[in-house]
């Protein structure tokens, strides 16, 4: 349990500071004229893949959860601008998600997508990754099979 914890929370935290970062992006981004809502759960992803020692799939699903609040959240402060920041009015602009139009579901499900594909991933390649032994044997069994030896 501990190591499942070593390994998860530092991602974790990493994602949360991409998301934050993300939001101001978009705030910025669309300031602009621009609409990129998908970065506050690719950067998501990205942040706690870069902070990951280890691939793990449950991380990545963390990181997918983690990245549809981030979005939902972000399309609702920066485009819906709510007068009162009221969970109850958050979940009146929540329900009426279905009335917007197919490219802002597209692009927040291209950032849930990006928030699990690179959460689940250890991106760092100054942290010393950490193979699992099946990885190991894997890759050395392929080494054998490449055909480098006499035959």
């Amino acid at each position: 349990m501990r190591k499942i914890l070593i390994d998860l929370v530092p991602g974790l935290l990493g994602g949360i500071v991409g998301g934050v970062i993300g939001y101001f992006l978009v705030d910025w981004i669309s300031r602009q004229g621009f609409y990129a809502p998908m970065l506050p759960g690719a950067l998501a992803g990205l942040g706690c893949g870069l902070l990951s020692r280890t691939d793990s799939n449950l991380r990545g699903g963390l990181c997918a959860v983690e990245a549809a609040i981030l979005g939902l959240v972000t399309q609702w402060l920066v485009f819906f601008r709510p007068r009162e920041k009221t969970f109850e009015n958050f979940l009146g602009f929540a329900s009426q998600l279905k009335d917007e139009p197919g490219i802002t579901k597209i692009l927040l499900a291209l950032g849930v997508f990006l928030g699990f594909w690179w959460g689940r991933e250890a991106t760092s390649p100054r942290r010393g990754r950490v193979e699992r032994p099946s990885e190991s044997a894997s890759t050395a069994d392929q080494g054998l099979a490449g055909g480098d030896g006499p035959g």
